[in-house]
């Protein structure tokens, strides 16, 4: 479940990088000549395949007349989401947005309705969240928050036509667009030399498509789990295209990394620092740290003699460990964020094989910004509800399962269309390789039989209380699963004696809990016109074009759910709380923005009732002895390694101090939170220390 805006899928840059997409889709072929950039192509249609891992995922067709308008039919699918996209744009002469209408259904059902105008020198926009007008002279390019509306296309073609490649935005902001790299493949019509850009100032970070030398849309590629291509071409272009965008892509933010990382070749000492020791629940006051060679060396209540040794003052601070993000789907670009806001160790929970091992040794060299990175591997069988990389038999399963052992991944995940018949086997080869299974419950399957049959940890808080409203009756590939959740968790009795006596298995069999609480603490309680509630603290600080997806709902709930949903919110609440109590382990998941929803996940907790020195070993220690690497590291010890994260306040007082990072170490690399958060667009939290 993922957003930004409102798009769920295996993880927020996806998301991110599928709404551009969408709006890329549009293109077609508009060359900017001595007339106009708007009155090219007269009559240009153009049609796109989408692909997930190698199967078909939609379609979007663009037609394109000489008076400047483009219009758009865009659907794409995956594992039961479909997302319907209408868009009608008006350009002007110099190819900037004078009209544009956008309609649709959205992922989870939420209706889409976007609307701008400018008309003498007002520019006016509405959307289902938020509205908002501007008088200017000098209009930008308005980017909608439905990125199927072609915006970004335009956007790309207009921007270009200036010699700095850069164009002002409405509603705020200025976009920049270069071109990285070009790349020779086979089409039906021969050879193409097609050219990636990189556009900014959208999000986090670029967003990336390949055009041919009209500056025509030619292919995308998100990660290799979802892409575009002209219809008629080889989808296998998005294998070679997607290889070059990632090396390119790592290119960026290895510069980032080499401006931005600080290999500490001296000793370090936190001096009159406040440790958060998370294996007691106790702050120690005024203590000394020392780290050598990536390694928590000493720990004492007197000065630490050092000779040449780097000194920060750590007081009116906390350190504590770096914490975990125990549910992540996540690129490249996610590292920065996570070590902005002191995620040191994250747990992906199924992306595309390659590049999640790319990633990995990118992030464990230090050649790239990022946390220490653990893998599960991700399988599902092929039906009509799922897509991507799926298994049509058992036989082909379990050598999924092999093939993820003989890569070094530590977990299995499974998916909703796997048959429930399948479990015991899986999980008896899983475990035969040292390794867990977590995952969805099955369809017809309940989650009490998924422990019995060898679940090691159940993915995401709607699939406990599902074992109750739905059980093994229910077809749970279907958004069901949600909707079942919003309309019936409130009313189920959390002291019945079945309620009692699942808790008490998941306690005796020492399953985990991931419950990805913030991301259905939205869904529940979250109205049109609002910030999104996991991140409306925040909103403040992110980018512009990110803080307005915030303010739309990603579901239709619907007037008359409103109060039964947000009982189920509070029902979440106490579940959580009653989880903890009776000795079952609950693990921080984002499935979301890396670092910014482990923060409000976090604060959920403690708002459940989940005592916050509890809550700060969950996020901590806890994490780490569920993947097996609380020897090395997830607490402040002698020996460790020095995952740390300096706070401004105590957050065993305040949890919400966790979003105020003024040093993160990783090993022997230190980072200074405020010039991260800087180069993705967002505002900092407060000003790092000085090194």
């Amino acid at each position: 479940m993922t957003q930004f805006p409102r798009l769920p899928a295996r993880g927020a840059s996806f998301a991110l990088a599928l709404l551009f997409s969408l709006s890329l889709a549009g293109c077609g072929q508009e060359t900017a000549d001595e007339t106009s950039i708007a009155e090219a192509s007269v009559g240009k249609i153009s049609e796109y395949e989408w692909y997930s891992e190698g199967t078909p995922a939609g379609q979007s067709t663009v037609i394109r007349t000489g008076d400047g308008k483009i219009t758009t039919e865009s659907f794409t699918h995956w594992n039961n989401r479909e997302y319907t996209v209408s868009s009608e744009m008006q350009l002007d002469a110099d190819g900037l947005v004078v009209a544009q209408k956008i309609t649709g259904t959205s992922p989870f059902g939420a209706p889409i309705d976007e609307s701008f105008s400018y008309v003498d020198g007002v520019a006016s926009w509405s959307t289902a969240g938020e509205s908002g007008s501007a008088t200017t002279d000098k209009p930008g390019f308005y980017v909608a928050t439905e990125y199927g509306s072609l915006g970004v296309a335009a956007l790309v073609r207009a921007a270009m036509a200036n010699m700095d490649g850069e164009l002002a935005l409405l509603p705020s902001g200025t976009a920049r667009v270069e071109k990285l790299t070009t790349a020779d493949v086979d089409t039906p019509n021969g050879p193409e030399t097609l050219s990636l850009y990189a556009i900014s100032g959208l999000g986090f970070t670029p967003d990336y498509a390949w055009f041919d030398d009209d500056i025509e849309l030619r292919a995308l590629d998100f990660g290799g789990f979802m892409g575009m291509v002209p219809k008629g071409w080889d989808m296998a272009v998005l294998d070679r295209l997607g290889a070059i965008q990632i090396e390119q892509d790592g290119l960026i933010m290895q510069q980032l990394s080499g401006e931005l990382a600080t290999v500490l070749e001296k000793d370090v000492i936190f001096e009159n620092v406040d440790v958060v020791d998370v294996e007691n629940g106790r702050l120690l006051r005024d203590h000394h740290v020392l780290v050598e060679n990536g390694k928590i060396a000493a720990i004492a209540a007197e000065g630490i003699e050092a000779d040449d040794a780097v000194r920060i003052d750590g007081s009116g601070k906390s350190l504590m460990p770096g914490m975990w993000d125990m549910h992540g789907h996540f690129g490249l670009s996610d590292g920065v964020l996570n070590i902005a806001g002191g995620i040191t160790s994250v747990r992906d929970i199924g992306s595309v094989h390659e590049q999640i091992m790319e990633l990995t040794a990118k992030h464990d060299s230090g050649e790239v910004i990022g946390p220490n990175t653990y893998r599960s591997g991700f399988i599902d069988q092929a039906s009509p509800y799922a897509t991507g990389k799926t298994v049509a038999s058992l036989e082909e399963a379990l050598e999924r399962v092999d093939f993820y052992a003989e890569q070094g991944y530590m977990q299995i995940k499974l998916y909703s269309s796997i048959d429930p018949s399948w479990v015991d086997d899986i999980a008896a080869r899983a475990h035969g390789h040292g390794m867990r299974l977590s995952g969805h419950i099955p369809a017809f399957m309940s989650a009490e039989q998924a422990v019995r049959a060898g679940y090691d940890e159940i993915q995401h808080i709607n699939m406990v209380f599902l074992n109750f409203l739905a059980g093994d009756r229910e077809d749970t590939r279907k958004q069901l699963r949600f909707t079942l959740y919003g309309d019936a968790a409130g009313e189920l009795d959390l002291e019945s004696e079945e309620v009692e006596e699942f808790i008490a298995l998941l306690a005796d069999n020492d399953v985990v809990v991931d419950p990805t609480a913030a991301i259905f603490d939205t869904q529940l309680i979250h109205h049109a016109g609002d910030a999104d509630p996991s991140f409306a603290v925040i909103v403040d600080h992110l980018p512009a074009a990110v803080a307005r997806g915030l303010y739309k709902p990603f579901m239709d709930m619907g007037a008359d759910k409103v109060d039964a949903w947000a009982k189920s919110a509070v029902n979440q609440a106490a579940m959580l709380r009653k989880l903890h109590e009776n000795g079952v382990q609950l693990v921080p998941g984002s499935d979301y923005f890396a670092a910014f929803t482990i923060h409000r996940e976090l604060e959920l907790y403690a708002e459940a009732g989940i005592p916050v020195a509890d809550v700060l070993r969950i996020a901590t220690l806890d994490s780490a002895r569920v993947v097996g690497v609380d020897d090395r590291t997830g607490s402040i010890s002698v020996g460790k390694d020095s995952d740390l994260v300096l706070l401004d306040g105590n957050p065993l007082e305040d949890i919400s101090a966790i979003r105020r990072a003024t040093l993160v170490m990783k090993g022997n690399t230190a980072y200074r939170p405020d010039a991260l958060y800087k180069v993705v667009g967002v505002k900092p939290f407060v000003d790092s220390v000085a090194l």
